[in-house]
Protein backbone atom coordinates (compact mmCIF):
# COMPACT_ATOMS: atom_id res chain seq x y z
CA UNK A 1 0.00 0.00 0.00
CA UNK A 2 1.75 3.38 -0.88
CA UNK A 3 2.19 5.68 1.82
CA UNK A 4 0.08 8.64 2.10
CA UNK A 5 -0.08 12.22 3.66
CA UNK A 6 -3.34 13.08 5.11
CA UNK A 7 -4.03 15.89 7.89
CA UNK A 8 -7.53 16.18 8.45
CA UNK A 9 -8.70 20.14 10.02
CA UNK A 10 -12.06 20.36 11.91
CA UNK A 11 -13.03 23.20 13.49
CA UNK A 12 -16.68 24.51 13.79
CA UNK A 13 -18.31 23.80 10.82
CA UNK A 14 -15.02 23.71 8.54
CA UNK A 15 -13.75 20.32 7.57
CA UNK A 16 -10.59 20.27 5.47
CA UNK A 17 -8.01 17.58 4.86
CA UNK A 18 -4.83 18.60 3.87
CA UNK A 19 -3.18 16.48 1.28
CA UNK A 20 -0.15 15.44 -0.26
CA UNK A 21 -0.15 15.19 -3.94
CA UNK A 22 -1.54 11.80 -5.54
CA UNK A 23 -0.43 10.34 -8.77
CA UNK A 24 -2.52 7.71 -10.87
CA UNK A 25 -0.55 4.93 -9.14
CA UNK A 26 -0.93 6.22 -5.34
CA UNK A 27 -4.93 7.84 -5.80
CA UNK A 28 -6.47 4.79 -5.03
CA UNK A 29 -4.58 4.49 -1.35
CA UNK A 30 -6.21 8.13 -0.72
CA UNK A 31 -9.99 7.19 -2.10
CA UNK A 32 -11.31 5.41 1.07
CA UNK A 33 -9.93 8.28 3.91
CA UNK A 34 -11.61 10.95 1.32
CA UNK A 35 -14.99 8.72 1.41
CA UNK A 36 -15.04 8.38 4.90
CA UNK A 37 -14.23 12.31 5.58
CA UNK A 38 -17.19 12.98 3.26
CA UNK A 39 -15.11 14.83 1.17
CA UNK A 40 -17.51 16.47 -1.77
CA UNK A 41 -14.65 18.81 -3.69
CA UNK A 42 -11.26 18.67 -3.50
CA UNK A 43 -8.84 21.62 -5.36
CA UNK A 44 -5.36 20.99 -6.21
CA UNK A 45 -3.06 23.65 -6.39
CA UNK A 46 -0.12 21.65 -8.03
CA UNK A 47 0.58 22.77 -11.51
CA UNK A 48 -0.44 20.96 -14.36
CA UNK A 49 -2.83 17.70 -14.07
CA UNK A 50 -1.19 15.07 -12.01
CA UNK A 51 -3.47 12.27 -12.01
CA UNK A 52 -6.91 11.58 -13.95
CA UNK A 53 -9.79 12.84 -11.64
CA UNK A 54 -12.25 10.39 -13.05
CA UNK A 55 -11.72 7.71 -10.04
CA UNK A 56 -13.22 10.92 -7.74
CA UNK A 57 -15.23 11.62 -9.68
CA UNK A 58 -16.97 8.17 -9.95
CA UNK A 59 -17.26 8.37 -6.46
CA UNK A 60 -18.99 12.37 -6.54
CA UNK A 61 -15.84 14.48 -5.51
CA UNK A 62 -15.60 17.12 -7.86
CA UNK A 63 -12.28 18.55 -8.60
CA UNK A 64 -10.89 21.74 -8.98
CA UNK A 65 -7.79 23.64 -11.02
CA UNK A 66 -9.40 26.97 -11.02
CA UNK A 67 -7.37 28.17 -7.76
CA UNK A 68 -3.82 27.60 -8.81
CA UNK A 69 -0.79 30.11 -7.68
CA UNK A 70 2.98 29.84 -7.74
CA UNK A 71 4.79 27.45 -5.07
CA UNK A 72 6.48 29.17 -2.25
CA UNK A 73 3.78 32.44 -2.49
CA UNK A 74 0.96 33.50 -1.02
CA UNK A 75 -2.77 33.56 -2.83
CA UNK A 76 -4.21 36.95 -4.90
CA UNK A 77 -7.34 38.31 -3.86
CA UNK A 78 -8.90 36.85 -6.17
CA UNK A 79 -7.87 33.26 -6.00
CA UNK A 80 -8.70 34.11 -2.31
CA UNK A 81 -12.76 35.03 -2.95
CA UNK A 82 -13.33 31.78 -5.46
CA UNK A 83 -11.69 29.50 -2.35
CA UNK A 84 -14.16 31.49 0.21
CA UNK A 85 -17.06 31.08 -2.35
CA UNK A 86 -16.28 27.24 -2.29
CA UNK A 87 -16.07 27.27 1.65
CA UNK A 88 -19.72 28.82 1.36
CA UNK A 89 -20.98 26.24 -0.51
CA UNK A 90 -19.66 23.12 0.68
CA UNK A 91 -20.26 24.19 4.54
CA UNK A 92 -22.96 26.99 4.63
CA UNK A 93 -25.19 26.56 1.53
CA UNK A 94 -25.38 23.10 0.92
CA UNK A 95 -28.90 21.56 3.24
CA UNK A 96 -26.22 18.12 3.34
CA UNK A 97 -24.13 18.58 6.83
CA UNK A 98 -20.31 17.38 7.62
CA UNK A 99 -19.60 17.84 4.59
CA UNK A 100 -15.47 18.21 4.04
CA UNK A 101 -13.05 20.02 0.97
CA UNK A 102 -9.85 18.35 0.37
CA UNK A 103 -6.80 20.60 -0.47
CA UNK A 104 -3.20 19.61 -1.74
CA UNK A 105 -0.08 21.15 -3.54
CA UNK A 106 3.02 19.16 -4.45
CA UNK A 107 4.26 18.49 -0.84
CA UNK A 108 0.68 19.34 1.45
CA UNK A 109 3.11 21.78 3.35
CA UNK A 110 2.78 25.47 2.22
CA UNK A 111 0.60 26.41 -0.91
CA UNK A 112 -2.45 23.76 0.62
CA UNK A 113 -2.22 25.12 4.01
CA UNK A 114 -1.90 28.82 3.50
CA UNK A 115 -5.63 28.06 1.98
CA UNK A 116 -6.97 26.36 4.85
CA UNK A 117 -5.56 28.85 7.48
CA UNK A 118 -7.40 31.82 5.93
CA UNK A 119 -10.51 29.83 6.22
CA UNK A 120 -9.88 29.31 10.27
CA UNK A 121 -9.11 33.09 10.34
CA UNK A 122 -12.45 33.88 8.27
CA UNK A 123 -14.04 31.28 10.51
CA UNK A 124 -13.58 33.25 13.49
CA UNK A 125 -9.63 32.31 14.81
CA UNK A 126 -6.90 34.59 15.36
CA UNK A 127 -3.89 34.58 12.83
CA UNK A 128 -1.44 33.54 15.12
CA UNK A 129 -3.78 30.63 16.73
CA UNK A 130 -4.68 29.40 12.60
CA UNK A 131 -0.47 29.25 12.19
CA UNK A 132 0.17 27.58 15.12
CA UNK A 133 -2.95 24.91 14.77
CA UNK A 134 -1.88 24.71 10.97
CA UNK A 135 1.89 23.71 11.62
CA UNK A 136 0.65 21.17 14.70
CA UNK A 137 -0.96 18.70 12.70
CA UNK A 138 0.89 19.92 9.31
CA UNK A 139 4.51 19.43 10.32
CA UNK A 140 6.79 22.42 8.74
CA UNK A 141 3.56 23.84 7.10
CA UNK A 142 4.05 27.89 6.21
CA UNK A 143 6.95 29.54 5.09
CA UNK A 144 8.14 32.94 6.19
CA UNK A 145 6.36 34.57 3.02
CA UNK A 146 2.84 33.00 3.73
CA UNK A 147 3.08 33.61 7.37
CA UNK A 148 3.41 37.14 7.15
CA UNK A 149 0.56 36.81 4.30
CA UNK A 150 -1.86 35.12 6.77
CA UNK A 151 -0.52 37.59 10.07
CA UNK A 152 -1.79 40.93 7.78
CA UNK A 153 -4.97 38.84 6.43
CA UNK A 154 -7.45 40.89 6.69
CA UNK A 155 -11.38 39.15 6.84
CA UNK A 156 -14.33 39.77 4.59
CA UNK A 157 -16.76 42.22 5.58
CA UNK A 158 -19.50 39.56 5.54
CA UNK A 159 -19.46 36.39 7.71
CA UNK A 160 -19.33 32.77 6.20
CA UNK A 161 -22.87 32.01 4.83
CA UNK A 162 -24.26 34.91 4.48
CA UNK A 163 -25.10 37.58 2.20
CA UNK A 164 -22.84 40.37 1.16
CA UNK A 165 -25.16 43.00 1.74
CA UNK A 166 -26.81 42.31 5.17
CA UNK A 167 -23.46 40.48 6.54
CA UNK A 168 -21.98 41.20 10.15
CA UNK A 169 -18.69 40.84 11.11
CA UNK A 170 -18.06 36.75 11.92
CA UNK A 171 -16.80 36.42 15.56
CA UNK A 172 -14.73 33.81 17.16
CA UNK A 173 -16.53 30.87 19.08
CA UNK A 174 -15.86 29.51 22.20
CA UNK A 175 -15.18 26.08 20.69
CA UNK A 176 -12.55 27.40 17.92
CA UNK A 177 -10.72 29.29 20.26
CA UNK A 178 -10.21 27.08 22.73
CA UNK A 179 -9.15 23.84 20.43
CA UNK A 180 -6.05 25.79 19.72
CA UNK A 181 -5.52 27.90 22.56
CA UNK A 182 -2.72 25.13 24.30
CA UNK A 183 -0.90 25.20 20.93
CA UNK A 184 0.16 28.81 21.15
CA UNK A 185 0.12 29.38 24.60
CA UNK A 186 4.12 29.30 25.19
CA UNK A 187 4.16 31.61 21.87
CA UNK A 188 2.13 34.20 23.31
CA UNK A 189 3.90 34.87 26.60
CA UNK A 190 5.01 38.36 27.80
CA UNK A 191 3.59 41.67 28.08
CA UNK A 192 1.15 43.62 26.13
CA UNK A 193 -0.51 42.14 22.52
CA UNK A 194 2.16 43.76 20.33
CA UNK A 195 5.18 42.46 22.11
CA UNK A 196 3.33 39.00 22.08
CA UNK A 197 2.49 39.03 18.58
CA UNK A 198 5.49 40.78 17.40
CA UNK A 199 7.27 37.73 19.19
CA UNK A 200 5.30 34.63 18.14
CA UNK A 201 6.06 36.15 14.39
CA UNK A 202 9.84 36.98 14.77
CA UNK A 203 10.04 32.88 16.16
CA UNK A 204 8.20 31.83 13.11
CA UNK A 205 9.88 33.45 10.74
CA UNK A 206 13.36 32.54 12.22
CA UNK A 207 14.36 35.97 13.61
CA UNK A 208 15.81 36.17 17.17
Amino acid sequence: MPRVSISPICVGELSFLILDCPSDATLPAYLPTLEEHKVTDLVRICEGNPYDPKPLNDIGIRVHDDMKFTDGTAPGKDLVARWLELNDEVFFNSPDKNRCIAVHCVSGIGRAPVLVAVSLIEGGMDSLDAIAYIRKVRRGALNRNQIAFLDSYKKRKHAFGTKKSTAKSTTATTDSISSVSSVNQSATSGSGEEKKKGGFISKMLGRK
